[in-house]
């Protein structure tokens, strides 16, 4: 084979080289093509009014709306107590006793001077009865006649005396029986039976008034001025007034403005405000903390979204949105009121539009996104 055949040989040596070149290089674009990341998918949720009462908290603490505490009034040795520690007790309910003998013979003696003094009377006034038809006659003189008349009118007096007497001896006899004025739940004594009580005592026990309960707090001016404008204007309050416990459970009553504050704390800007909420179980006791939830008595339809899908860039805060090229846009928002893990927006967003609320570090400005709808968390 000569040198036209070597080249014939090598010409097609070049041919098989190139076209498995070529054949390689269409194998290579192929899986490139079908290696393509799909785009990102993200949760979206449609955006929807709902009617919405906004509302605010304020820290505030219980105390009773009744307190008593029992004092004695007279000195004697306690005989009885007519309670258990801690129990409920009835208005008017007879707690202590102390011993009445003393007191009982302070009246029997003072109803004696009672009879005494008017016996005297009667006797007086006889006497004057006689010098004036005496006087009359002429047969006395002025002189006798002013002497019986002072002489009844001491005598009045006296009477007037006595039965004072009668009526402090019988107070201290009541005395010797406590009660109570309130209906409430007592405490524990300070004395047990046998001791000798007196004014000089102190507080025997104490009784509070449970239901209600009270609960006072401190109110901005402009939220103060809002419930008060409302009152006085004979309208219905437009704050429904609840409270939520430590528990984090909202307690099941609503309250009543009972009182508020007649000053401003120069200090805060605040005013104290006291609302009466029901209590018939008893759980809520004085000196517990709560927060005071004033919410909003007329629901109005809001735009609500989770404050997972709010951001926060130099221009304030923003969602994502998704148009309808499935494409994802800044949109600036402002927002209002928190309701749990939501958060009302006031401007930005129009009814229908949907934001990102997950996957959001997946995604960028102007970048395709795969949509999966997903639901509003409920409120907590």
């Amino acid at each position: 084979m000569g040198h036209s055949g070597l080249s014939l040989r090598a010409a097609r040596i070049a041919a098989l080289i190139l076209a498995a070149a070529g054949l390689g290089a269409c194998g290579d674009s192929a899986p490139t093509d079908a290696g393509a990341a799909p785009p990102p998918s993200v949760s979206v949720l449609a955006v929807t009014e709902r009617p919405f009462a906004a509302s605010s908290e304020f820290v505030g603490r219980t105390q009773s709306f009744e307190k008593v505490d029992l004092l004695a009034r007279v000195k004697g040795f306690l005989i009885e107590q007519d309670f258990t520690d801690g129990s409920d007790v009835d208005k008017g309910a007879i707690l202590y006793k102390i011993d009445p003998s003393e007191y009982q013979a302070a009246v029997a003696a003072a109803e004696a001077g009672v009879d005494r003094a008017k016996a005297a009377h009667t006797e007086a006034q006889q006497t004057l009865d006689r010098t004036q038809q005496l006087f009359n006659k002429e047969t006395v003189s002025q002189a006798e006649l002013d002497k019986a008349t002072a002489a009844e009118a001491s005598a009045k007096a006296e009477v007037a005396a006595a039965e004072a007497d009668l009526d402090t001896a019988k107070l201290n006899l009541g005395y010797t029986e406590i009660t109570t004025p309130i209906a409430g739940r007592i405490g524990g004594s300070a004395v047990d039976v046998g001791n000798l009580i007196g004014p000089d005592s102190g507080v025997l026990a104490t009784v509070i008034a449970l239901d209600p309960i009270r609960v006072v707090f401190s109110l901005n001016e402009q939220t103060y001025l809002n419930v008060m404008e409302a009152v006085k204007g004979g309208t219905k309050l437009n704050l429904v007034p609840k409270i939520r416990l430590a528990n984090g459970q909202v307690y099941g009553e609503t309250g009543k403005l009972a009182y508020a504050d007649n000053q401003v704390d120069q200090g805060t800007g605040t005013i104290k405000v006291y609302f009466d909420f029901p209590n018939p179980r008893q759980i809520l006791l004085p000196g517990q903390f709560v927060n005071v939830i004033l919410t909003s008595g007329e629901p109005e339809n809001q735009i609500l979204i989770p404050q997972a899908a709010v951001q926060l860039n130099q221009t304030g805060p923003f969602v994502l949105v998704v148009d309808s090229d499935s494409k994802v846009q800044i949109r600036q928002i402002q927002t209002g009121a928190i309701d749990g893990p939501n958060i009302v927006v006031t401007q930005g967003l129009t009814v229908g539009e949907q934001i990102v609320i997950d996957g959001i570090q997946k995604v960028r400005p102007g970048g395709e996104v795969t949509v999966v709808p997903a639901e509003m968390p409920a409120d907590s």
